[in-house]
């Protein structure tokens, strides 16, 4: 098994502390043509985001996503992590990086090939890789589209929660859980549940107009890591998941 890099024991001693994290997403194509060092960033840090996680969307340069990274760096002490959506999204300049797996896809190449690919090149870079399955809810977006994926139906909790249980068994120590970029549905409270009771993969997931109570419900139901966009009542949303 992949011992635990540096990074991967910062976020694990944060969970053992505060029991639930937050993660601010950003989209580097925001800040292809400004610095991205501004009251955005600056706004999550003094919020109490726990770490700004990278998420390119398709099409973009790893020079920007490289330089974006960098940027964060010169404002923030937190980790700045990539969700990678491709092979070409690697790159210098993070502290680490989710090696995905989809766990749902028909392809091959998104459920082994790309890593392959990928695997040497973070390797030679001396990235920091967190084994992390990825599992797409119906409806799925354009994420569906891209992966080739067959989307869990979202009133099968009992199918999310055995594919969690065989990325947990394929030595995954986290589980990231969404229903499509920019999708206003969210991972049913139920299937949360589900996989808690089954695995201890630790879920990551994403919330799309986060509420106080969809937040406590989805705490509740087991997430551990809740990832949501920066937005103006981000603090009183940090503020929530901390004190839950």
């Amino acid at each position: 098994m992949i011992k635990t890099g540096k990074i991967e024991k910062k976020i694990t001693g944060k969970l053992e502390k505060d029991k639930v994290l937050h993660f601010t997403v950003i989209d580097p194509t925001d800040y292809d043509n400004s610095p991205v060092c501004d009251e955005l960033v600056k706004k999550a840090n003094d919020s109490g985001t726990d770490a700004i996680l990278l998420r390119p969307s398709l099409g973009v340069s790893p020079l920007t996503i490289s330089k974006c990274a960098r940027e964060i760096k010169t404002c923030t002490d937190l980790p700045v992590l990539l969700l990678p959506t491709n092979v070409c999204d690697i790159t210098e300049g993070i502290d680490a990086l989710l090696f995905v797996t989809l766990l749902n896809s028909r392809n091959i190449y998104w459920m082994v090939g790309a890593q392959a690919l990928g695997a040497p090149i973070v390797k030679m870079m001396g990235l920091e890789a967190i084994p992390t399955a990825y599992l797409v809810i119906e409806p799925g977006a354009t994420l569906s589209w891209m992966g080739d994926v067959k989307p869990i139906p979202k009133d099968n909790p009992r199918l999310a929660a055995m594919h969690a249980l065989g990325g947990e068994y394929f030595g995954m120590r986290y589980l990231y859980l969404e229903t499509g970029a920019k999708s206003e549905t969210q991972v049913p409270v139920e299937m949360l549940q589900e996989i808690s009771k089954t695995s201890d993969i630790t879920i990551i997931t994403e919330i799309h107009g986060a509420t106080k109570e969809r937040i406590e419900s989805t705490v509740n139901a087991g997430a551990k890591i809740i990832v949501t966009e920066y937005r103006d009542d981000l603090k009183s949303i940090i503020s929530a998941i901390k004190n839950m």
